[in-house]
């Protein structure tokens, strides 16, 4: 019989291999399983050195008194008409529906004429007085509350600036 010669060198880089797994298994074992450092009991009982606190972060309080420009409205006075518009309006809506038609047609013409030149005419002398008697201004504060101002002039205040509302005025903040 042929005698085989044992291979040293396969058989240590087996037991090698044993070794090392088994020395794995016992290690994963160690320490804890939820991923967080291991605390040394000993250096933490000594220690005189503190871990550096960081400030809280707080974020700044809404204030009820800022705020922003969301919107200007312009606030009108139309006042009643005087009856100059209406007359002259009537006079001549006559004169126009009177050139239209003949008989009964242009009497019917006359009428409407006079009745539409009226309404149009009081109509424009309204327009024509009309006023500006002050702005309804609304602020969207940094609490989130919408409110409203009235105030008799703009002051130079645009939709969007930043204002600050002192009783009920406004003031640029």
């Amino acid at each position: 019989m042929k005698k085989t010669s044992f291979d040293y060198t396969t058989a240590s880089m087996a037991a090698a291999s044993l070794v090392c797994m088994a020395a794995l298994a016992v290690l994963t074992g160690c320490g804890p399983q939820n991923g967080e450092p291991v605390a040394n009991p000993a250096n933490h009982a000594g220690s005189t050195v503190k871990a550096e606190a960081k400030p809280p972060r707080y974020a700044p309080v809404p204030r009820a008194d800022i705020g922003h420009v969301s919107s200007i409205e312009t606030l009108t006075e139309r006042p009643r008409g005087t009856g100059i518009g209406a007359v002259a309006g009537g006079v001549i809506g006559g004169v126009a529906g009177h050139q239209i038609g003949d008989g009964d047609g242009n009497k019917l013409a006359t009428a409407a004429g006079a009745i539409g030149g009226a309404v149009l005419g009081n109509k424009i002398e309204r327009d024509r007085a009309e006023r500006v008697v002050g702005y309804r201004i609304h602020v969207r504060l940094e609490n989130g509350e919408l409110r409203s101002f009235r105030q008799p002039e703009l002051a130079g205040l645009r939709v969007g600036d930043r204002v600050q509302v002192n009783g009920e005025r406004l003031s640029p903040a």
